[in-house]
């Protein structure tokens, strides 16, 4: 593996990915673009240009859709496949009960118009389970001054209408699946059903975590990656 690609989710940018940084690039290429718009053919045109098959692309959240998304358009299998914190819809439907409310969503959108800062301090705190409150300082500086003001709003548009159900099963290659088990922005459940209908997809839960498992158990999420490097993409 020469290269491993961090795509970043809703109310960050890249930066938020200093720790797997600061582990990893000695050993590989570690990439963290900021993403500019929420829209698959930019994200191609992005991994068009690296050694795919020799990159682990890593995604969370919205990233992760994203990414999802992309990699079933292109049909192309990179190295190796991370997920954390990723759902297939992140708004529940009749037949979906395991996403967010879509008012709320709607509600955070209408909320960007007039306090932006407030929205985004409250989503980070969401992200954060029972137990990780030590991480409150520097999650909310991490959500509170990174991420692109103009793709807050797009962003949430993305969240409110995307349902990948089904493209699960053409996105190529293996996944392995990086979940906290606490998360109270994406459910396991939502790791679940991405385990079933991905093929040959992997799931690791995280006991404690909440929604960002890259920084509050930055040790064990690192050495899963690790592991995963280091054996090939065998896994553990």
């Amino acid at each position: 593996m020469k290269t491993m690609v961090l795509i970043h989710g809703w109310g960050t940018d890249g930066r938020i990915w200093q720790r797997q940084v600061a582990a990893f690039q000695d050993q590989l290429q570690v990439l963290t673009p900021t993403i500019s718009a929420w829209k698959p053919r930019l994200l191609r045109d992005y991994l068009q240009g690296l050694p795919l098959g020799e990159s682990l692309l890593v995604g969370w959240s919205l990233g992760g859709m994203l990414l999802l998304e992309t990699l079933a358009q292109m049909k192309v299998s990179p190295g190796g496949l991370v997920l954390v914190g990723t759902c297939a819809s992140f708004c529940r439907h009749a037949d979906y009960p395991w996403g967010q409310p879509a008012a709320v969503v709607r509600a955070m959108r209408r909320a960007l118009q007039d306090d932006p800062r407030k929205v985004l301090e409250d989503f980070a705190f969401r992200c954060l389970a029972p137990g990780e409150e030590n991480f409150r300082p520097e999650t909310a500086a991490l959500f509170g001054s990174t991420a692109p003001p103009d793709n807050l709003g797009p962003g949430l548009n993305y969240l409110l209408s995307q349902d990948l159900r089904p493209q699960l099963s053409q996105v190529p290659g293996a996944a392995v699946i990086i979940q906290g088990d606490q998360d109270r922005i994406v459910p396991p459940a939502q790791a679940e059903f991405l385990k079933e209908r991905i093929p040959d997809a992997r799931l690791y839960l995280l006991p404690g975590a909440g929604h960002l498992p890259f920084v509050t158990q930055a040790r064990a999420f690192n050495e899963m990656l690790r592991e995963w490097i280091e054996g090939g993409g065998s896994g553990s």
